[in-house]
């Protein structure tokens, strides 16, 4: 999908004024995003090395004495064998079958559980060291003002994807939660049917929210950051960072219009100041639908 020429970062007001004194935009770890439905930083996998290692022996054990094999790696030493001793009719019954594999596997839990516990820690590195900063495809989004933008007395700003925004991702809308792994994939890697979702598959899960979101039209830029960049400490709520965008890649800004007059007086004034090839709009609300109608702003 190729992404817009242009994003919209909505805003409080006090935050719309740091952006523009300090020409950064806050890029953040995932940790601190206010999303309960995601994958957190210490996810609960909801199995352990032991279930993984029974429900394995389950699963091969019916393999054996199923009237169809499954498809599968070939050259899986698992599943190679599973079809030896398909061919051979090597176990009278399924209960031989398992007490010979519980034996055979035994040192599996084991593996297992160091599987696991190198998939928690890359999970968490990246966590740590992602950085990420959310926007939405349309300054005119209701739902986005009341929620980012306290409703409306924020501000929505544009920002063009040729700077620091650069190669944006949109976020996937799903049915389904995104999880770190499941029981069944972990299960099906052991088996050799089908093998388990690598690390480096682990960022996708930060680009996936609920279908109840979609209207928001969500983009989202990301930076894996090296450890020694990083300004912060051990404190979650310091997991961020402030990067600076250059004034051209600001090209508009739209102020909410419950946005207090202090601030937009403010606000208008050091965007004039700094920012003076951004369009500045007045946001109103029409008066026969809910919709936002905007009036350019025009320095005297």
């Amino acid at each position: 999908m190729a992404h817009p020429e242009t994003l919209i970062k909505y805003v409080r007001p006090d935050t719309a004024q740091k952006v523009l004194d300090s020409g950064t935009l806050r890029w953040s770890s995932p940790e601190l995003f206010d999303e309960p439905w995601g994958v957190r930083l210490d996810p609960h996998l909801g199995f352990d090395h032991q279930l993984v290692s029974q429900t394995m022996l389950k699963a091969a054990t019916s393999m054996i004495f199923a009237r169809d094999m499954p498809e599968g790696n070939p050259d899986h030493p698992l599943f190679k064998a599973i079809r030896r001793w398909r061919a051979e009719e090597r176990f009278q019954d399924e209960t031989e079958a398992f007490e010979a594999l519980s034996e055979l596997l035994a040192p599996t839990p084991e593996t297992v559980r160091g599987k696991l516990l190198r998939m928690l820690n890359t999970w968490r590195s990246l966590v740590e060291t992602a950085r990420v900063t959310c926007l939405a495809e349309s300054h005119k989004d209701l739902n986005c003002w009341r929620l980012y933008a306290q409703n409306h007395r924020g501000a929505a700003l544009r920002f063009s994807c040729d700077g620091i925004l650069s190669n944006p991702i949109a976020i996937k809308y799903s049915k389904s939660r995104p999880k770190l792994t499941t029981l069944k994939e972990q299960v099906e890697d052991l088996v050799g049917i089908k093998k388990a979702p690598a690390p480096d598959n682990y960022v996708s899960k930060l680009f996936t929210k609920s279908r109840a979101d979609a209207n928001e039209k969500e983009w989202r830029c990301f930076r894996q950051m090296n450890e020694e960049d990083l300004d912060c400490g051990e404190d979650i709520e310091d997991w961020y960072q402030d990067i600076a965008f250059a004034p051209r890649e600001l090209k508009a800004i739209y102020l909410g219009f419950m946005m207090p007059k202090e601030i937009r007086a403010d606000i208008i004034a050091t965007a004039t100041r700094y920012y003076p090839k951004t369009t500045i709009y007045q946001c109103q609300p029409m008066e026969d639908a809910y919709e936002l109608e905007f009036t350019r702003f025009h320095a005297e």
